[in-house]
């Protein structure tokens, strides 16, 4: 074999790597036509401001990609109040934005919807975090949130985020007031979890 023979020969092997090595490489995002975007995480919040309750919460996310970069979809969870000492099941509206079709991209979460409350254990006991013993209704829960996603491959990633959980607490005990009245009450989240997409799912 001649050296032009050899050359030639490299160069058509080069050219089929590279040929099979493209689509790997430039696949780091989620394909908007490849299925939804599906988010499991896990968070711990710290309670913000003078009635403010943290605590941890689990959730599970099932967004439609709108385009690359926006998804919406509905999310439920589960998640229990140090302070309050309460448990709830949320449901709520989801929706993410990215600001890069890439594998790293940074996005801003908003979650809207609501939530009941169950196995109550601070009642009636007219002080600080205490509930009344009225039945809780369901009521409003909402957390915006700015955070990192980064590809493990191009449908499996890890998603961190920094948010503010805010719960509307019905009958919460007001120390100034010395009674029950509804509270808005916040805490700083910091949240870890998987996303991924599943064809067809």
């Amino acid at each position: 074999m001649t050296p032009k023979m050899k050359s030639l020969k490299i160069l058509r092997l080069c050219l089929v790597m590279l040929t099979v090595a493209s689509p790997s490489v430039a696949q780091t995002s989620f394909d908007s036509e490849g299925g939804c975007l599906n988010v499991v995480d896990v968070s711990y919040a710290k309670g913000l401001g003078e009635y403010g309750d943290g605590g941890i919460s689990a959730n599970y996310l099932h967004e439609k990609f709108i385009n690359d970069r926006f998804s919406i979809g509905p999310g439920a969870g589960y998640s229990y109040h140090q302070k309050y000492k309460f448990s709830a099941i949320l449901i709520y509206l989801s929706t993410h934005y990215f600001f890069l079709d890439k594998r790293f991209s940074p996005f801003v979460n908003l979650r809207l919807g609501g939530y009941a409350m169950f196995n109550t254990k601070n009642v009636g006991a007219n002080e600080k975090y205490s509930l009344s013993k009225e039945k809780q209704s369901f009521s409003l829960y909402f957390s915006p949130s700015v955070g990192l996603k980064i590809h493990v491959t191009p449908s499996i990633g890890i998603m961190a985020s920094v948010s503010d959980e805010s719960y509307l607490v019905n009958n919460a005990y007001d120390t100034q007031s010395n009674g029950y009245k509804s509270k808005l009450v916040h805490g700083l989240g910091i949240s870890i979890g998987a996303c991924f997409q599943i064809n067809g799912w």
